[in-house]
């Protein structure tokens, strides 16, 4: 696996992003990565460094399953959504649902801001 040494300057920007244990009632998994994507975005980042960087920020049952698992992740996009789907947390399917039917976009909110606000959230 090819990798690309990070700068100093990414690896302070990487310093910054919280680490993520899995437990109940910590950092919401979608916001995580969303700032996690958000870095990687900017730093132009191979997937094989994707995946690399995300287990140095990874500690307790997260990164135990994640090492357990990380012979499947064929690129940043299947690690991504592998890690979404084990650690999202939904009180109940039905609240996920009450939820996404109330949602409408506010009278002065783009279109674009709308879709940003969903996407992030589901």
């Amino acid at each position: 696996m090819e990798t690309r040494q990070l700068h100093s300057s990414q690896k302070e920007a990487m310093k910054k992003i919280a680490e993520f244990s899995g437990e109940a009632n910590e950092l919401d998994i979608d916001e995580w990565l969303f700032d996690l994507n958000n870095l990687f975005s900017l730093m132009k980042l191979k997937d094989e460094t994707k995946i690399l960087e995300t287990m140095g920020k990874l500690t307790g049952p997260a990164l135990r399953w994640y090492q357990e698992n990380l012979r499947s992740f064929i690129n940043w996009n299947d690690a991504e959504k592998a890690l979404r789907d084990r650690f999202k947390e939904f009180g109940s399917d039905s609240q996920l649902m009450q939820e996404f039917f109330h949602i409408y976009q506010e009278e002065n909110q783009s279109v674009t801001s709308f879709y940003e606000n969903v996407i992030r959230k589901y």
